[in-house]
């Protein structure tokens, strides 16, 4: 990867590859990773008393939903003899251990030890991570001391029929999927089929683009000869904000948000939000049409990612196999990330003038990455004003890709 100058003196210290893509416990990127919340569930799946293991960053925990529905993150075993909490039950917004019925509360304390004679429960805890349900998701936070403030993004909650979507989980490093949302050129490319006649006219033939860093991540612009324009704002380290052409022939438009989160280093999960501006008996009748699109799906995306990766079926035929165009722009976004290989040989490359966006976000990454590796201060990411977000700001003139130094 590329380097920002350095301005301070004294020795650089020397990155590996791995030190800017794992985020294993203690890893560099695990360690800047932390500093942010990030999703870990959609909230419609867990329900009032489900207790469910997950993996996030190399690390095992317990998601669990407590009776009076507020959702905990807390360690993955029982400090007594180690058993897999997920497996016990829920009570109230304790969790109680299945082996020997240690119980413990949110906060990771355990507050009973039924078989014990003499109880030194207030000296076990395991532990809890500070947890946030917003927007249809669960976010969680995995870093050390007091978490950030919980970021809201106000323009999801405007009225409309707000989706909220996940992949499923694909064999890749997470940091694939953020390179692909930085890279607009292959939007022509990859999903030249994704979207209806009027959607496909508006982004026909390639952009002109340019990018920017911003006191929050990027933002990036591309306008297209038939007259859209998409300002795309990502959200340090692994959050997207962007308005599209609606593939739904009632949609002139559409706004999405995501984020790519790492499971481990080799399998990640992209969590997506889709608000669509459709409010009343436009909004009943679409969700009704949804629904049944969603009972009709008999194939997975990472089905049919995998058929084109080996060879089994054409790319170009991903399309008569999905009726719902979003699970189609997911298998093809499947085929060109998950194709690099689990984790990709980036010494490969051949980076040209159309990666600008690419070359700039991995700029930011590393210097952000130098800075925490050195002991030096990190920049301050802060989430801008509603109006920035809802695509409303103007390039600076003349810049192509631009970064702080």
């Amino acid at each position: 990867m590329a380097s920002a100058k350095r301005k301070s003196n004294g020795r650089r210290k020397k990155l590996r590859y791995e030190d800017l893509i794992s985020t294993r416990p203690g890893s560099l990127a695990g360690r800047f990773m932390r500093r942010f919340w990030h999703p870990v569930y959609r909230a419609e799946e867990l329900g009032a008393g489900d207790a469910k293991p997950i993996e996030i960053m190399s690390e095992r925990f317990t998601l669990y939903r407590g009776e009076s529905g507020t959702p905990h993150v807390v360690g993955f075993r029982c400090a007594h003899r180690g058993t897999q909490l997920s497996a016990g039950w829920v009570q109230g917004d304790c969790i109680r251990c299945v082996y020997h019925g240690w119980l413990f509360d949110g906060t990771g304390q355990c507050i009973e030890q039924p078989a014990e004679e003499k109880s030194f429960a207030s000296k076990i805890r395991i532990r809890n991570c500070p947890t946030r349900e917003y927007l249809g998701l669960i976010f969680a936070y995995f870093g050390e001391g007091d978490a950030p403030p919980f970021p809201l993004y106000r323009h999801m909650e405007d009225e409309g029929v707000l989706e909220v979507l996940s992949t499923e989980v694909w064999p890749c490093n997470f940091f694939q999927r953020i390179d692909n949302n930085g890279d607009t050129y292959h939007v022509p490319f990859v999903h030249r089929d994704a979207y209806s006649a009027s959607a496909a006219n508006n982004r026909s033939g390639l952009p002109e683009i340019s990018k920017e860093e911003s006191p929050w991540g990027t933002t990036s612009y591309a306008s297209f000869s038939a007259g859209w324009r998409n300002v795309f704002q990502f959200f340090m380290p692994n959050a997207y904000a962007f308005r599209n052409p609606s593939p739904e022939p009632e949609c002139p438009w559409e706004d999405r948000m995501q984020w790519d989160v790492p499971l481990d280093d080799e399998h990640s999960l992209e969590f997506r939000l889709r608000r669509l501006p459709l409010t009343g008996k436009a909004a009943d009748e679409y969700r009704a049409r949804h629904a049944d699109s969603i009972a009709e799906r008999t194939i997975s995306v990472t089905q049919m990612g995998e058929a084109v990766l080996s060879g089994n079926l054409r790319f170009r035929d991903l399309d008569s196999f999905f009726k719902d165009k979003i699970s189609l722009v997911h298998s093809q976004d499947y085929v060109a990330q998950v194709g690099q290989g689990a984790l990709a040989d980036r010494t490969q490359e051949h980076l040209g003038r159309s990666d600008i966006g690419v070359i700039l976000f991995r700029k930011i990454w590393e210097r952000e990455l130098r800075a925490l590796a050195e002991g030096r201060p990190l920049k301050k990411w802060v989430l801008p004003q509603d109006a920035d977000i809802r695509f409303q700001r103007e390039p600076d003139k003349g810049a192509r890709a631009r970064v702080q130094a």
